[in-house]
């Protein structure tokens, strides 16, 4: 037994040191400073004591001696000792990864081991004791039994006795407030820059030189181009399958679809008729004034049943957007309140014949949980011509990311989130591509004289959501290959050039590492995904100043991809697990994987205070959010429970 801790104590130790070597001390900084040391601890004597020892006893003559000398408490407790370092260090890879912890959590560990292993020790000296006095009788195998499961018993009673007032302290501690600003944050980082305006204490107590969120509403005077009103209610709609969901939606539609061109001035006027928690409508990717952004408690406040908010802003960015109400986002986006935003370029460009938006979104209905693009869970056809060009608007308003193949043509991915890329390469229909929640890719393919198919997922067959493209019969049974690559933008088209392409110092610098841990939000227990080992609102604020430039590290240390979506900005992708992509590209909701690292970098020139968090809902809604505020805005609104402000 002292071999085989010692030999995985050796592997684990190996492990730490590969991965410090391949990903860098972040990788491996929480480790080292909150499990190594119950290692050591745990792990020492047993190289340094137990193992010298017990080899030396080998050869030993089976007398009382040599009894007295096997049961000296300094060769068993040493192997009860590693046992519960590696189920810490386990637990803690496991369900509460460490991220940046302080010095009083890495003795709490220590200490809740130290407190732990009283209970066999104790166990161990009187069985030692005993046979020291010559009392020590072998008891029956039944005996020797209960006595085990008795110390086992007593050892998780006053193990889990510690975790309980550990527990009731989260608890008690995770409940939110009843009203919060976003400004009383208790952790603000200036990314290793100059003092912001907001911790002065002039700007503090008298507001010099400060703007609030309400007055960051653009030019409110230019004449409006284009109008909409959106309706949010409540409606039951039936997918194509014929399965019925109650849904939450925008003038009773599926998905609907807002257009404007580059340059024009958009309103839209939001009315909530029936959702009883109001509603907001953030436009997902596009930059528009911080005022407009509809953030609940941040930007605005929520609209209720009754009222209305009127939205207006320049269309400045063409592409492909969508929106989504922002008010406790995981239930109403998860329900139907979403739609699309298309802005097509100032000069007319006739780069396609056909186009089809295609909104990805999974349905639960009275059969079961549907996947579908709208409301279209099956596979539908739909004729083109050869030779025509057909471009597909593709929106993930799923809470994962997800995977898509177009099969039986070559194509080209001409945006990523609605920007352009630079001189697109072909990809051939065996090349499949993912998604992240949240993003979008515009797919353009010229039709070919035989089908093409899109569809979501691995399977090549014609079940499930997607298109059928024919030309002139629809085929009974079309034959394709599955695609065996997957498309990376890291080495796609030209590169991106910007202000921050070329640069090789940012004015600030932030490090977001995303992990998880078991534990409690808002006094509900949960699996909770944390941003450097904590949950909103104790996430760091980032505070920027406008005409910096602005670099963030995601690193991944969690079970989970989590697609990073930034508000009111479009970020910059430089590196990737430590190394420069060979072609930067530009997005807004960045998917990172599991032991995955980015640098991304962005020109702080929208000034508000924006949210930065994961668009796997669910994530957003226990706390894997965080702020970025310019150092001259303050806020105008509240969250929390009394104004009704609930983001997520």
């Amino acid at each position: 037994m002292s071999y085989a801790g010692a030999l995985l104590a050796s592997i684990w130790l190996a492990l730490i040191i590969i991965l410090y070597v391949r990903s860098g001390w972040w990788s491996v900084e929480g480790i080292v400073k909150t499990i190594l040391p119950v290692v050591l601890v745990g792990y020492a004597p047993v190289f340094l004591y137990a193992l010298p020892r017990l080899r030396g006893l080998r050869r030993s003559v089976p007398d009382q001696e040599t009894l007295i000398r096997t049961a000296h408490p300094m060769l068993i407790i040493p192997n009860y000792a590693a046992a519960l370092a590696s189920g810490i260090a386990a637990y803690h890879t496991v369900f509460s990864q460490p991220t940046l912890p302080s010095l009083l959590e890495t003795l709490g560990i220590l200490l809740l081991f130290l407190l732990v292993l009283v209970v066999p020790s104790l166990f161990v000296f009187r069985r030692y004791q005993a046979i020291r006095e010559g009392t020590f009788t072998a008891s029956p195998a039944w005996k020797r039994l209960l006595k085990f499961a008795l110390a086992g018993a007593t050892t998780a009673v006053v193990a889990i006795a510690i975790l309980a007032v550990q527990a009731w302290t989260d608890y008690r501690t995770s409940i939110l407030p009843e009203a919060s600003g976003m400004m009383n944050h208790e952790r603000i980082d200036t990314g290793g820059g100059a003092p912001a305006m907001m911790l002065g204490h002039q700007a503090r107590h008298n507001h010099t030189g400060m703007v609030a969120v309400a007055a960051l509403t653009g030019d409110l005077s230019a004449p409006v181009d284009i109008q909409y009103e959106l309706v949010a209610q409540k409606r039951q709609i039936t997918l194509a399958s014929g399965a019925k969901v109650e849904a939450w939606t925008y003038n009773g539609e599926v998905a609907p679809q807002l257009r404007a061109r580059q340059g024009e001035n958009v309103e839209v006027k939001l009315i909530n008729r029936d959702i009883d928690k109001g509603v907001t409508i953030h436009w997902h990717g596009y930059n528009v004034p911080n005022a407009m952004d509809g953030v609940p408690g941040m930007t605005q406040n929520v609209v209720r049943p009754g009222e209305s908010f009127t939205y207006r802003f320049r269309a400045e960015q063409e592409g492909t957007y969508w929106f989504h109400s922002h008010q406790q986002a995981a239930e109403q986006v998860r329900n139907g309140l979403f739609g699309s935003f298309i802005v097509e370029p100032q000069e007319e460009t006739a780069n396609s014949d056909e186009e089809v938006i295609l909104i990805n979104h999974n349905w639960t209905t009275d059969r079961g949980e549907k996947t579908a693009f709208g409301d279209q869970d099956l596979m539908q056809r739909k004729q083109i011509m050869p030779g025509k060009t057909v471009k597909l608007r593709l929106i993930n308003a799923n809470n994962q990311s997800q995977k898509y193949m177009l099969l039986g043509s070559d194509y080209s991915i001409t945006s990523i989130d609605g920007t352009p890329v630079r001189q697109p390469d072909s990809l051939s229909g065996q090349t499949a591509f993912r998604l992240a929640a949240g993003g979008r890719y515009d797919v353009s393919f010229t039709m070919p004289d035989h089908p093409v198919q899109f569809k979501l997922g691995e399977t090549i067959d014609l079940e499930g959501p997607g298109i059928l493209f024919y030309t002139n019969s629809l085929p009974n049974r079309p034959s394709f290959q599955a695609a065996t690559g997957l498309f990376d933008p890291s080495e796609y088209g030209e590169p991106a050039v910007n202000e921050v392409t070329a640069a090789t110092e940012f004015d600030k610098e932030f490090r977001m590492i995303l992990g998880n841990r078991m534990g409690f939000y808002n006094g509900e227990f949960h699996f909770l995904w944390t941003v450097n080992g904590e949950v909103y609102p104790h996430t760091p604020t980032f505070v920027v100043k406008e005409g910096e430039t602005i670099k963030t590290t995601f690193i991944n240390k969690s079970l989970s991809e989590h697609p990073m979506h930034l508000h009111g900005h479009h970020m910059t992708v430089l590196k990737k697990n430590g190394k420069r992509v060979k072609t930067p590209w530009v997005t807004d909701t960045l998917n990172v994987e599991p032991d995955e690292s980015y640098e991304v970098a962005f020109l702080a020139d929208n000034p508000g205070m924006w949210m930065d968090h994961c668009h796997i809902l669910e994530h957003a809604a226990v706390g894997m959010v965080l702020h970025l505020m310019y150092d001259n805005v303050m806020p105008s609104y509240e969250a929390g429970m009394r104004s009704g402000n609930l983001p997520e």
